[in-house]
């Protein structure tokens, strides 16, 4: 009953017109080339219908819809065959009153005897220039084909219009397809740290540097409750991580993920908002530079023979605790031992520099066994040392110092079949009030410790001038 229908609408002109009036709003930019077509045979009782439309680079593109099936190559034989009759370019259509099938298809296909009239049209452009074909073809001889001809050049029109459009569209889309490829590239093979997690916390952008740094695949991440965790595996932290995410890019933060072999990293990260309300996290990986800028720090530091602090670093110590007992609330107090090992130069001229060094090593081996936790130990001359006992008294050191007496001579320095008991002499200051005069606390224990030595040596000497 449709097929009927849709054969008197082509027959008659009222009822053609009122078929368009009813066609045309539906033949919109939203709906796809496919469904256009499909939309035009049912309105007008075709049962095939294709365009064929050259793309920026002169191919042809075709696109079809009906009963029929018809293939692109059908198309480009059948246009080719058409063409090549037609000398002239003022042709703006083509009707077939009958057999148009066997124009199109060859003897084998089903259309070859099934199609009958039909129509080709030219889509111009706005300067004449041909940029395509437009295509409907029926299942009977029809007899009004002047109405047919005025809807296909109101089709044409409408279509020539669409065609406008679709070719701005899939232009602007492949120059977006450019620039989204261009940004996928470097995101993937940029090397800094790209990752991304939607609000189920799950990763949904992952770069070659991330999967290089933290050696784990964004597949593998994902397969976890929270992926969070695999980095951070303590909660507390977790829950720091995930404020920090509406933190303003202002700077960059310094957090310590784990890799997937457990080793801790050290990464800065800055945090992006998107405008689909997503975090883009942007890192460095300082890990190495850390280690670098610990191990020059340590340098800076540390006595190169002893392992001990040097000089200044002990003496920043001092100062340091007794700026501490300047506070009113402290309570602090804390004693420095200043040591010196006795005949330290016969050690050298009888044993050598070299066994002198070990002499060395081996004292401070010792006395940092038995220290409290919190002492620091520092090399201030030759051999000459410090130690800072923080909440000590003079009673404390003066034990200290028998017990690493003690320890030289249970454990006396080796030397192949030979060994050596090292002997010292030690001055102790203690300070218990508010003082800031390092230089005095300095003068008191080297005072002291010229006492022990005065006195015999191997012994240890309180200052009773208190700071």
């Amino acid at each position: 009953m449709m097929k009927e229908t849709c054969r008197e609408i082509i027959d008659d002109s009222m009822l053609a017109l009122h078929a368009l009036a009813k066609l045309m709003p539906r033949l919109t930019s939203q709906c796809s080339l496919s469904e256009m077509l499909e939309t035009i045979n049912r309105t007008l009782g075709s049962t095939l219908a294709w365009i064929s439309v050259d793309d920026d680079r002169g191919y042809p593109r075709v696109v079809c819809a009906g009963e029929v099936t018809c293939h692109a190559f059908d198309v480009t034989d059948f246009l080719a065959s058409t063409l090549l009759q037609r000398h002239h370019r003022s042709w703006r259509a083509i009707y077939w009153k009958e057999n148009v099938g066997k124009s199109l298809f060859t003897a084998q296909h089903p259309g070859y005897g099934q199609l009958q009239s039909g129509v080709l049209c030219k889509l111009s452009s706005h300067d004449g220039s041909c940029n395509g074909y437009f295509f409907l073809a029926f299942t009977r001889r029809l007899q009004a084909l002047p109405v047919l001809k005025n809807i296909v050049a109101v089709l044409v029109e409408k279509l020539k219009e669409y065609f406008a459009e679709m070719v701005s569209r899939e232009r602007t889309a492949k120059e977006m397809q450019r620039v989204v490829t261009q940004y996928k590239t470097l995101f993937e093979r940029a090397p800094v740290l790209m990752t991304s997690f939607d609000k189920g916390n799950r990763c949904v952008l992952w770069n070659v540097e991330c999967e290089k740094v933290f050696g784990w695949s964004m597949a593998e991440i994902n397969a976890h409750a929270d992926p969070l965790a695999v980095f951070y595996p303590d909660p507390e932290e977790r829950r720091r991580i995930r404020g920090s995410f509406n933190v303003s890019p202002k700077d960059m933060y310094e957090w310590h993920p784990l890799r997937k072999d457990g080793a801790q990293l050290t990464i800065l990260w800055s945090n992006i908002p998107l405008p689909d309300n997503s975090i883009l996290n942007i890192g460095l990986d300082i890990t190495e530079r850390k280690k670098v800028e610990q191990e020059l720090a340590l340098k800076a530091t540390t006595d190169d023979l002893t392992g001990c602090l040097n000089r200044s670093a002990i003496l920043q110590q001092i100062q340091t605790a007794m700026a501490e007992t300047q506070r009113p609330d402290a309570g602090n107090r804390f004693c420095v031992l200043m040591f010196d090992l006795d005949y330290f130069k016969q050690i050298n001229d009888e044993w050598g520099h070299q066994v002198g060094d070990s002499a060395l090593v081996h004292f401070c081996d010792r006395l940092r066994e038995i220290s409290p936790e919190h002492s620091a130990l520092g090399r201030v001359g030759g051999e000459e040392f410090l130690l800072l006992m923080s909440q000590a008294d003079s009673e404390a050191a003066v034990v200290l110092s028998a017990r690493l007496r003690t320890a030289l001579m249970e454990r006396p320095m080796q030397m192949g079949d030979k060994s050596l008991t090292l002997s010292f002499s030690a001055g102790v200051v203690e300070v218990c009030c508010e003082q800031n005069d390092s230089s005095a606390l300095l003068t008191r224990a080297d005072k002291a410790l010229y006492d022990a030595k005065r006195s015999g040596r191997g012994k240890t000497v309180v200052s009773r001038d208190y700071l």
